[in-house]
C-alpha cells in the first residue's frame, strides 16, 4: 500500500459522500460562521464532519470505520484487499507475531 496522499483522502471522502446524499447535504450546509466559531477553516470543518459521519455510518452498519473509509479510497477490490493485508501484517509485527 502506498502512502495515503491528500488526494486519496479527498477521493475517499468524496466517494463516501456520494454514497450518502443526506450526509453530503449536511456537510454542504456547514458555513463559514460555524468554522469561525471553532477557529478552523471551513474545509477542515467539512473534512472533520465527513469523517465523523463516516464513523457513525460504520457504527450503525457494525463495520470497521477504517475498512469503510479504505473501501472508498480503493479503486478495486484487489487494492482494498492489499491495503487490509498490509495493515494486518503491520499489526502482527507491532505485537511481535
Amino acid at each position: 500500500m502506498t502512502r495515503l496522499t491528500d488526494e486519496k483522502l479527498e477521493k475517499g471522502r468524496m466517494r463516501f459522500l456520494a454514497g450518502f446524499p443526506n450526509v453530503k447535504a449536511r456537510i454542504d450546509a456547514l458555513d463559514q460562521a460555524e468554522a469561525d466559531a471553532l477557529g478552523i477553516t471551513l474545509e477542515h470543518l467539512r473534512e472533520s464532519e465527513t469523517m465523523r459521519e463516516l464513523c457513525e455510518v460504520a457504527r450503525l452498519k457494525n463495520v470497521d470505520s477504517t475498512e469503510l473509509f479504505w473501501s472508498c479510497i480503493a479503486d478495486t477490490s484487489a487494492e482494498l484487499e492489499e491495503m487490509l493485508e498490509r495493515r494486518d501484517a503491520a499489526e502482527k509485527r507491532a505485537i511481535g507475531l
